[in-house]
């Protein structure tokens, strides 16, 4: 007689998380929310950086775009080995070098030795985010998937906060290497306590090896009432993609989601790293406004991220999900042409900070969310990591251009439409992802079998 067999999806699919998976999911938030501090401190500091390095504040250009292209790097090419070597081991050593490298960017003499750095750190920094993304997609109930996935950026933007109100206190009583040494040391205190709680995902266990007992042990955690012996097999009703996960990103129907995907994340990204890398910058050169001012103003943007996600569900339970977001994301160019009104009213600048958060970093999420559902556990990291990585592919050339257009003396107008303007072709993206999956549903009962 066969070993006997045990279906996961009768725990995971569970609408009732259960004290293990919040403490999962809480541990998930905390890592974001640190990555997202280390991520944005370069942005809101980027004045005194420049500064201290003796260069022009146009010339941090380059570094944006270096972090743009670790990214991007990190995307493509670790998402998909974690495809093949799972989630758990990607997110520790890529944790622990984003850590490390933060430290060695307060080391960097020059631009040029900054830019590698910060190069390097987010290389390693874009291998974690869609394994974070990845691992909780997959313990999550599909029935809460998309929420739980949008609220998790909400700690991102948390720590994105901490870099603009605390970043320039740091630099205030000490320096601006002292911002990074508190972000550094943060995370890499944080990773032990990752290596000793932080599971693997049971997809992607049962995957590799359906008998494997870690699966098993995990599962008991969730629901302490779960049985199962050495010789269990388990099982899933998810149906396993064959092939490499890149190639099954266009397989089975999937190609033009997957493409309207890269080019609504490609928009949007490009368009939200241009804006978090300049709107310090901008509002100081051209609202006129101190540095340190502009850099709390830009912060307030890391509360509307807190609030965007949480609105962003509520929409999408009236609309759902890709009409949610191109509303979002249009009402979020209008928000940020209207950045150009600062210098006349500085109070502006808070209120669309705010909105910048609320509304282009909340669509950020959402889109990040929306890639995570839409792909099998085979290839769900690879989906997230290319949808990603064209996004970071695009969003080299936004803050390149952001710093050329600031160095020619452009107008306030015309730059803040311009950066803005990859918004609207996002929402145009997510509204042809909308008519697609109508479709989609329209044809299935009809090739259904009778």
């Amino acid at each position: 007689m066969g070993a006997d067999e045990r279906s996961i999806d009768s725990v995971l699919e569970r609408p009732e998380m259960g004290s293990y998976r919040w403490v999962l999911y809480a541990l998930c938030g905390l890592l974001m929310g640190l990555e997202g501090y280390d991520a944005y401190i370069v942005a809101n500091l980027a004045p005194f950086i420049a500064r201290g390095l003796n260069i022009s504040i146009p010339s941090m250009g380059f570094v944006f775009t270096a972090q743009a292209a670790g990214m991007a790097v990190g995307f493509y090419t670790i998402s998909m080995l974690a495809d093949r070597l799972g989630r758990r081991n990607i997110i520790l050593i890529g944790s622990t070098l984003f850590g490390l490298l933060t430290l060695a960017s307060t080391m960097a003499g020059h631009l040029e030795q900054f830019v590698i750095v910060r190069f390097l750190a987010f290389g390693a920094l874009g291998g974690t985010i869609p394994n974070i993304v990845a691992l909780l997609a997959e313990f999550m109930p599909e029935a809460r998937r998309p929420r739980l996935l949008t609220w998790i950026f909400i700690a991102h933007g948390l720590g994105a906060s901490a870099a603009g109100l605390f970043g320039p206190s740091f630099v205030q009583y000490h320096s601006w290497e002292a911002a990074f040494w508190a972000g550094g040391v943060l995370l890499l205190l944080f990773v032990p306590l990752l290596w000793l709680r932080l599971p693997e995902s049971c997809r992607f266990l049962l995957i590799r090896n359906p008998s494997d007992p870690r699966i098993g042990e995990i599962l008991r955690r969730i629901d302490p009432g779960f049985s199962f012996t050495p010789s269990t097999r388990f099982t899933t009703t998810e149906v396993k993609a064959e092939g490499l996960p890149l190639a099954g990103l266009f397989r089975d129907g999937r190609a033009p989601m997957t493409l309207l995907l890269w080019l609504a994340m490609g928009s949007a990204l490009c368009a939200t790293a241009t804006i978090s890398a300049w709107k310090p910058s901008f509002l100081h050169v051209l609202g006129g406004l101190e540095t340190a001012t502009a850099t709390r103003m830009s912060a307030v943007s890391a509360f509307g991220a807190m609030v965007g996600p949480v609105m962003l569900t509520l929409l999408m339970k009236r609309i759902g999900v890709p009409l949610a977001l191109a509303l979002t994301l249009i009402l979020g160019f209008v928000a940020m042409t209207m950045l150009a009104l600062v210098a006349q009213i500085n109070a502006l600048g808070w209120v669309l900070s705010f909105a910048f958060g609320l509304l282009v970093i909340g669509a950020q999420a959402g889109l990040n969310s929306l890639a995570a559902s839409s792909y099998p556990t085979s290839m769900r990291s690879t989906g997230i990591g290319w949808a990603g990585g064209i996004g970071r592919i695009t969003s080299m050339i936004g803050p390149g251009l952001g710093g050329a257009m600031l160095a020619a003396g452009w107008g306030a107008w015309t730059i803040y439409t311009a950066i803005a303007s990859p918004l609207v072709v996002a929402a145009v993206a997510m509204l042809l992802f909308y008519r697609l999956k109508a479709g989609t549903a329209r044809r299935a009962p009809a090739t259904a079998p009778a």
